[in-house]
């Protein structure tokens, strides 16, 4: 049986006090410490035997249009980890390089960690490899939570939490016109100690940031929107009254057809209108390089070779449990998510991307390419048949 520590949200802005196992935070704070002693000590996460349920006031998740994903949600208490869930061998990319060796299970948790070494990719000289575990099946909306402690090394590494679309066969058109090419969720990224521009300085450890990401097709071209560029439309934080190295703390977010909401120890702590984040993603555990050791160039991450130390490495994050419920599907969820597509809809998807990329259209080729998708015959170009077309045509 797993157990959790509550941590309350200092910055809470609600008018109302805050209760806190029932004690209001006006109380004096041995009253409330003693109270939440109680709490920890006695109730378990789970509210059954049978199923979980969301820790904290998520009161919604557990109606019926909600369902627990048992085959994308993990306790980690085997001796190794299940494969079938997860992969630990995904491909590297940017100063990244995801070894599975550094994915293990032990103690209850799953541990993820990074370690110095030097190593070569395409010429590229590198420095550090982690490990990532992503579950491969996909899902778009619904409650996704873990419960993480952070690793001992900071700055330089940023254990997280997210979810994110692969693939260019998904892309559709937003209600607002734009094409959308990418999707991705951070339900929390941890110690990234990226620079802030007011303060002309790095965020300290406490920063934790729960951030969106997207790429929309402009003119032909592939425009990133990212929390530094679009921080209205991106760009969400906590700052936490605790240090995330030192202890387990439970890190979610809900994601619906109109709105996105990310919860730390069962509060809100941010939501965002859901302009983008409709396409079908894949729940990721990952250590990413952070700074010092990674800077931009043009746009993306590369290795700052003379920061390379050894000083705190391995290091690693810790990962209790992973719980996922996804949300039944509504008209809009099966417009934007949906990944089983007719001849009809997979012409017009393609048509819509030829256009927004400046092709110009050749129907017959993409009838062609359909018949090619199709390899069971049964009309339709399922998410897994695109997937694999994709994956043997790059």
């Amino acid at each position: 049986m797993k157990f959790t520590t509550f941590t309350s949200r200092e910055n809470h802005l609600d008018t109302e006090p805050l209760l806190i196992a029932g004690v209001p935070r006006t109380h004096p704070p041995q009253l409330i410490l003693r109270a939440v002693f109680c709490v920890c000590l006695f109730v378990p996460v789970v509210g059954s035997a049978d199923q979980p349920q969301p820790f904290g006031d998520v009161a919604d998740v557990s109606t019926s249009k909600w369902s627990f994903v048992d085959g994308q949600s993990d306790e980690f208490n085997g001796d190794t980890v299940d494969l079938d869930k997860w992969n630990i061998d995904t491909k590297d990319f940017g100063p990244w390089s995801w070894e599975p060796r550094n994915v293990s299970q032990k103690s209850g948790s799953l541990h993820l960690q990074m370690v110095a070494e030097d190593h070569q990719r395409r010429g590229q000289q590198l420095h550090y490899s982690s490990g990532m575990a992503r579950n491969d099946k996909t899902i778009t909306y619904g409650y996704f939570e873990a419960r993480i402690k952070g690793c001992s090394r900071y700055p330089g590494a940023c254990p997280s939490f997210w979810l994110y679309s692969i693939g260019p066969e998904n892309r559709y058109k937003a209600s607002d016109g734009e094409i959308v090419a990418y999707s991705e969720i951070d339900v929390v990224e941890l110690q990234q100690s990226e620079y802030d521009f007011e303060k002309k300085e790095h965020f300290p450890v406490t920063h934790i940031d729960c951030n969106l990401h997207t790429v929309l097709m402009k003119d032909g071209k592939r425009v990133w929107s990212r929390p530094n560029n679009e921080p209205e439309l991106c760009k969400t934080h906590f700052d936490s009254p605790w240090d995330p190295r030192e202890d387990y703390h439970v890190y979610a977010v809900k994601n619906t057809p109109e709105e996105i909401i990310w919860y730390i120890d069962g509060e809100e702590v941010g939501r965002k209108p859901n302009l983008y984040w409709h396409l079908p993603m894949h729940i990721t555990l990952s250590m990413g390089l952070r700074f010092p050791f990674v800077t931009y160039k043009d746009g993306e991450m590369a290795p700052v070779s003379d920061k390379t130390t050894t000083d705190g490495f391995p290091t690693h994050m810790a990962v209790d449990y992973v719980r996922v419920w996804r949300l039944a599907a509504s008209p809009k969820s099966m417009t934007a998510g949906n990944v089983d597509w007719t001849k009809a809809e997979y012409l017009e998807k393609e048509k819509a991307k030829w256009d927004a990329n400046g092709w110009a259209w050749n129907q017959a080729k993409v009838e062609s390419n359909f018949i090619e998708i199709d390899k069971n015959q049964d009309g339709i170009a399922s998410g897994l048949e695109r997937k694999n077309w994709f994956a043997k045509k790059n």
